[in-house]
């Protein structure tokens, strides 16, 4: 039987090791641990799914706004379903954006075929590379959203909203490993004006979603529950202070 040489086995421990890394590097970014119900036309809320769109809408008529949401880079985005969810339990038709390749970098400009956005009453808000694709996209078409929250990203780094007139929120964990503390107030003079910040103390950037913990991510000191509770609240929050079209129409008339 022939050996082996020092370069094959170096070569194929080598490749060994990084095929194991990427897949389970590649493991981190699905979803996992989902609520039971996270799916189910009940509670008040209707799923339905294309292949680019999850969308769950509230039973109940309202005039509320609707929400966009767009995934973080490379995540799976079932992710962010059981946000969503509670936000339409809540009256809000949320609008869970599946990019091709999981990139909203390439991708987010189809939100402008898929939404009547000139008539609807949109605010768009997302995760990580998501976050920065929704306030790029704010950025391009300023007249077409009423709101913007982003969450764990150091952006906007490249464009100025500075000087949009937008509600805005911006939500970053005290141990996000991909968009740290310092990053965020680094930028935070490119924001709408009075846009509001909050920290969500002992945090980090995976639990923004339902993932497994990030490459270069720090570990959470508050559990996945807890940090998805904050999260939903704040947007929550942020969502009722914007006013509906029956609400903006009756000031008008006044």
């Amino acid at each position: 039987m022939k050996k082996w040489s020092k370069w094959k086995i170096f070569k194929t421990v080598w490749f060994s090791f990084i095929t194991v890394f990427f897949i389970w590097n590649w493991t981190t970014f699905q979803s996992r641990n989902l609520p039971d119900d996270t799916f189910e036309n009940a509670g008040g809320v209707t799923v339905t799914e294309s292949d680019d769109v999850i969308t769950f809408r509230p039973n109940t008529t309202n005039k509320k706004s609707e929400v966009i949401f767009f995934q973080g880079g490379l995540t799976d985005p079932k992710a962010y379903a059981p946000l969503c969810r509670k936000l339409a339990e809540n009256g809000f038709c949320c609008h869970l954006v599946k990019m091709n390749w999981r990139l909203p970098q390439y991708d987010y400009q189809k939100v402008l075929r898929l939404f009547d956005l000139k008539k609807g009453n949109y605010v768009i808000g997302g995760h990580s590379q998501g976050a920065k694709m929704a306030a790029q996209i704010v950025y391009e078409h300023p007249d077409l959203f009423k709101g913007l929250f982003i969450m764990g990203t150091s952006h906007p780094r490249d464009i100025n909203l500075s000087e949009m007139i937008i509600p805005a929120l911006k939500l970053y964990a005290e141990n996000d490993g991909l968009a740290s503390v310092a990053e965020v107030m680094e930028n935070r003079d490119k924001l709408p004006k009075d846009t509001e910040l909050v920290l969500i103390r002992g945090g980090n950037h995976s639990q923004f979603g339902y993932l497994g913990t990030l490459l270069m991510d720090n570990e959470a000191a508050i559990s996945l529950e807890e940090q998805q509770r904050q999260t939903f609240n704040d947007i929550l929050g942020f969502l009722d202070k914007i006013p509906s079209p029956a609400s903006r129409d009756n000031i008008a008339e006044n």
